[in-house]
C-alpha cells in the first residue's frame, strides 16, 4: 500500500488547506492509499476534527503556532527591539526542535509522497526524502511575493524537491518568469458532488460562504449589497453570510437593521445552503484558487467577483458563470450585480454553464491528475 503524508503548520485550522488536503486525502484512501497529516502545531484551542478517516498528527501539542518572524524584529528597529529579538530567538529555537521532530517522524513513517502545503514545513523533511516531495503553494503568486522570506525558502528548496506545484496554469508560468523550474499545475477539487442545481430563478438569494477576515472583504461586500437593496426593486432578495470572524461597526449596524442581510453564522451543510440560492460574490483582494466559487459552481450558482490575482479568468469564465471585475471598481461591481438581479434569463444561462464547468474540479478528475503526477515524482 502506497503511502502519502501530508504536511501542514497548523494542525486544527479549518482554513482552505486543510479542507483541500482533507478533500484529496478521503480521495486518496478509497482508492487504497494510507494518508495521513503531519502538523507542525495548532493554533486554534478547542477545536477537534473528528469527521475525517485522515489521521492528523501534531508535533507540538504544547505550543501555538504564534511565532515571531525574522520581519517582526526588523519592524520593532528603535521600539520593543531587544524584547522582539529576545522572543525570535525562542521561538526559532522551539521551531528547530519541531523541525528534528518531523523528520524522526517521516522516517518512521516511510511516505512514498509527501505534500508539502506551506514552504515551512520543507525545514523538517529529511535530505532523503525531499525529492518525494510536491510542494503546493495554495496563494496567488502575486501575494507569495510579498513574502521575500518564503520566495528565498522555496528557490533554495525549488531544484531539491520532486515538483513544484501551483494551483493553475497562469500561476505557474508567472512563477517560471520569476525562475521557478520543476513546475507542474493542479487546479484545486471540490470538496462534495451533487447532481442536483440550484433554481437560482426562484430562490432569490445571494450567498457568501467564507472566512470573515480583512482580506475578503465582507464589510465591503455587505455595504455593495445594501446600497442594491435599497431599490425596492429587489425587495424579495436577501443576502445570506456564512463563516466565522467580526465584522466592523457599519456592518454590525446594516446586519441589525436590514430585513434582507442576514449573518447565519457557521454550516456544517454548504450544498444545502447553495441550492437554495442563487448567486455568490466574492470581494477578496488575493485568492489562490477559490473554494468557495467551486462550490457554487457544483450547485449551479455563479459568481460575480473582483480579479482576485493571476488564475481569476481560469476559474471564473467572464460573462459565462459570472463576471470579473477590475480589483476596487465598486460601481461596476454594483452595476453587474444589479444586472444579473435584473435579467433571470441571464442568470439561469449562468446557472447552467456554472454546472457544466464544475466538472473540471470534480474530485475524482483532479485526483487523476496527482496521480499521474506521482507516476513522475521520485
Amino acid at each position: 500500500m502506497k503511502k502519502i503524508l501530508f504536511l501542514q503548520i497548523k494542525g486544527n485550522s479549518l482554513g482552505g488547506v486543510w479542507f483541500v488536503n482533507k478533500a484529496l486525502g478521503e480521495e486518496f484512501i478509497k482508492r487504497g492509499y494510507h494518508a495521513e497529516v503531519l502538523a507542525i502545531r495548532n493554533n486554534h484551542p478547542g477545536i477537534e476534527i473528528n469527521d475525517t478517516p485522515l489521521k492528523i498528527n501534531v508535533i507540538n501539542n504544547d505550543d501555538l503556532w504564534e511565532i515571531v518572524h525574522r520581519r517582526d524584529v526588523l519592524k520593532s528597529l528603535g521600539k520593543n527591539f531587544w524584547k522582539t529579538f529576545k522572543q525570535y530567538r525562542i521561538d526559532k529555537e522551539k521551531l528547530n526542535e519541531d523541525y528534528s521532530k518531523m523528520s524522526e517522524f517521516i522516517k518512521s513513517y516511510r511516505p512514498d509522497y509527501i505534500i508539502a502545503s506551506h514552504y515551512q514545513t520543507l525545514f523538517g523533511v529529511p535530505l532523503e526524502y525531499l525529492s518525494k516531495v510536491i510542494f503546493v503553494q495554495h496563494s496567488s503568486f502575486k501575494y507569495l511575493l510579498d513574502d521575500k522570506y518564503g520566495v528565498k525558502v522555496l528557490k533554495k528548496f525549488n531544484d531539491k524537491i520532486g515538483k513544484m506545484c501551483w494551483l493553475s496554469d497562469s500561476t505557474m508560468k508567472l512563477a517560471e518568469k520569476f525562475g521557478f523550474k520543476n513546475n507542474t499545475f493542479i487546479y484545486n477539487p471540490n470538496k462534495f458532488t451533487t447532481f442536483k442545481q440550484a433554481d437560482v430563478v426562484n430562490n432569490k438569494k445571494i450567498v457568501v460562504i467564507t472566512r470573515i477576515h480583512p482580506e475578503k472583504r465582507i464589510d465591503l461586500m455587505i455595504s455593495m449589497v445594501n446600497d442594491i437593496f435599497m431599490n425596492s426593486k429587489f425587495r424579495d432578495w436577501k443576502f445570506e453570510i456564512y463563516g466565522t470572524g467580526s465584522f466592523n461597526e457599519k456592518s454590525q449596524n446594516i446586519l441589525k437593521d436590514s430585513k434582507q442581510i442576514f449573518y447565519k453564522g457557521v454550516t456544517n451543510d454548504v450544498s444545502s445552503v447553495l441550492l437554495s440560492s442563487s448567486i455568490t460574490l466574492n470581494t477578496s483582494i488575493y485568492e489562490g484558487f477559490s473554494l468557495s466559487i467551486i462550490e457554487g459552481y457544483t450547485c449551479g450558482i455563479p459568481v460575480i467577483s473582483f480579479d482576485f490575482g493571476e488564475s481569476v479568468y481560469e476559474e471564473i469564465r467572464d460573462g459565462k458563470t459570472g463576471f470579473v471585475v477590475k480589483q476596487g471598481d465598486i460601481e461596476t461591481f454594483k452595476l453587474k450585480l444589479i444586472n444579473v438581479l435584473s435579467n433571470l434569463k441571464l442568470l439561469k444561462q449562468m446557472s447552467d454553464e456554472s454546472k457544466k464547468f464544475s466538472k473540471e474540479f470534480n474530485i475524482k478528475v483532479i485526483v487523476d491528475k496527482w496521480e499521474d503526477l506521482f507516476k513522475i515524482v521520485n
